[in-house]
């Protein structure tokens, strides 16, 4: 079949290609705009939590590199970033390339999602990581208590293990 679409054939018309255009097949634009300001949201938490942290942000859009690497006295946890649509059950069906990855670095890692139940996607990341991981239903400032007690508990593991 024949690609028809004028923006792959003639790249020098000027036609940039954007983060959305770039992103994965069957999400929705809705979706990456809900993306996009639940990770302008994390930011803004990780900034207010650990105020004199380094927080480094992959720009990329890949699936086996955190969203975020936030750096604590020297310690370091990757997170991830995950944003549903409806509450519905969270599987994690899109972690494993990055649970492989952080398995083989021996990374820590926390998974954020927006909404919904994460028990699949927990036993998932129970299975790959173990202890060095961890899922929180973040939706806001209300649910930083829980965001600083997953962190916290990470960085203390690894000072024990250091």
């Amino acid at each position: 079949m024949i690609d028809t679409s004028i923006g792959r054939w003639l790249p020098f018309l000027g036609r940039r290609r954007t983060p959305e255009s770039l992103r994965p097949r069957g999400t929705s634009s809705r979706v990456s705009r809900l993306a996009a300001q639940y990770d302008a949201e994390v930011d803004a938490a990780l900034q207010r939590l650990w105020p004199k942290a380094r927080i480094y942000h992959d720009r990329e859009f890949t699936r086996d590199r955190a969203d975020f690497l936030l750096v604590v006295r020297g310690r370091g946890v990757m997170i991830e970033t995950k944003v549903k649509s409806d509450p519905g059950l969270f599987r994690g069906s899109t972690l494993p390339p990055l649970l492989d990855r952080l398995q083989r670095d021996g990374r820590r890692l926390v998974v954020l999602v927006n909404q919904g139940d994460p028990t699949p996607a927990r036993d998932l990341i129970s299975t790959k990581l173990g202890d060095k991981g961890r899922i929180v239903v973040w939706s806001g400032p209300h649910d930083d208590t829980e965001l600083r007690q997953a962190v916290e508990s990470l960085l203390q593991q690894t000072t024990r293990h250091a």
